[in-house]
């Protein structure tokens, strides 16, 4: 029961935890230089009203407090994890194999060619729980260590929103990979879909006059500014990340279990 599952997990345990580790380790290095950003705030701040830079960066809470900057520097890093970890890591999930010459292991197992992927699918979402777990216990103890203060809730609906991105783009980059199987094509093919949902969002926030182009964008949804402006998870936005996730995935695992492979 579960065994592809379990022996992922044992596989990938390295990179499962150095990335989310990597990325959590930033609070205390932004906390170290916290207290001279603190003296320049108010010039950064008028800086980051700039229509370009809220292209790039978003609405941008305020930074003269130690939560605006928090969300800043965290939250616009796991914007480019959610990139690289959606097109590399499940695409990787089929093409790998390919590349081997293993595709056939899938069908060695006394389990369907579909559950094969969704439990290897499943490791890669195992261990993105860990980013927002080692988030927020690294953000709480940073936080309470130079006395500042931080709405826990709000981290936390943001980093939910960052797991449920992973899972949607993710399930995009596993079915570029059962499409094409070949790791260069899924890769290419996946990086134009996501990147490109990437750069709609960023053009949508230049001008109102093209705003609707972001409304195609998953980037749009589940966003930490949104969360923080609104003070909750929206569950429209929920609803329509987790529904372009389930089909998906759905889909991806349709198409690998139906179509020919040569062995």
């Amino acid at each position: 029961m579960m065994r592809v599952y379990l022996k992922n997990l044992r596989k990938q345990w390295r990179g499962g935890i150095l990335a989310p580790l990597s990325i959590a380790l930033f609070v205390p290095i932004i906390a170290s230089i916290w207290p001279s950003l603190k003296a320049q705030a108010a010039s950064f701040q008028e800086l980051l009203k700039n229509p370009v830079y809220q292209a790039f960066l978003g609405q941008v809470a305020d930074i003269s407090t130690w939560q605006g900057v928090y969300f800043m520097y965290i939250f616009v890093w796991m914007e480019w994890i959610l990139i690289f970890a959606s097109i590399f890591f499940p695409v990787r999930i089929i093409s790998k194999e390919v590349e081997k010459k293993t595709l056939d292991i899938s069908l060695s197992y006394p389990i369907p060619r579909w559950r094969y992927i969704l439990e290897k699918f499943s490791s890669y979402l195992t261990y993105n729980l860990l980013y927002p777990v080692l988030l927020m216990t690294l953000s709480y103890f940073v936080t309470e260590g130079i006395g500042e203060t931080m709405n826990y809730t709000l981290v936390g609906y943001s980093l939910i929103g960052v797991w449920f991105l992973l899972f949607a783009l993710g399930a995009m980059g596993l079915i570029c990979s059962s499409i094409f199987l070949d790791s260069g094509r899924s890769t290419g093919f996946a990086a134009f879909l996501i990147l490109g949902q990437y750069i709609m969002l960023r053009v949508g926030q230049l001008t109102e006059s093209v705003s609707w182009v972001k409304q195609f964008s998953l980037f749009n949804y589940l966003n930490y500014s949104t969360i923080i402006e609104l003070g909750y998870l929206p569950t429209d936005e929920l609803f329509i990340v987790t529904a372009v996730g389930v089909l998906t995935l759905s889909a991806a695992l349709y198409i690998f279990q139906r179509r020919e492979l040569a062995y």
